[in-house]
């Protein structure tokens, strides 16, 4: 199974980048996983890791109104896929991240576990859903 090497990790709560991580580091122990706290740092790791092979972008993250920083990050780095991470899991949320360009969806309510199947399953389509 082919397996996301790089990863970045967008979320202003520490507690919930901390959880991410360890669901990244159950799938790929020895990959390389950049954190950020807002939308301006998250800008500022994606041109620093134009290689990354994934961001996870959390919905609600300073600097970012609704859906602008998932559309900021399709539009500065288009080759590199965005799962949204979020704790508003509704259809009609789900659904619109898609249409702006995630790659997939992971409810903040998913397990550990499930983020990490999600994210290994899901790596070598380039889409990530949980």
């Amino acid at each position: 199974m082919a397996v996301a090497h790089k990863f970045i990790v967008a979320d202003d709560h520490p507690l919930f980048r901390a959880a991410l991580t360890q669901a990244l580091r159950q799938l790929a122990p020895q990959a390389e996983i950049v954190e950020a706290d807002t939308m301006e740092a998250t800008t500022d790791v994606v041109n620093r890791h134009p290689d990354a092979d994934l961001i996870l972008l959390d919905l609600h993250m300073p600097g970012a109104h609704g859906f602008s920083g998932l559309i900021q990050l399709r539009g500065q780095m288009p080759d590199i896929p965005v799962a949204v991470v979020s704790g508003s899991d509704e259809p009609y949320v789900v659904r619109r991240a898609i249409d702006y360009g995630a790659s997939g969806f992971i409810p903040k309510s998913s397990s550990l576990q499930l983020i990490a199947e999600a994210v290994g399953r899901n790596s070598a389509r380039r889409s990530v859903v949980a």
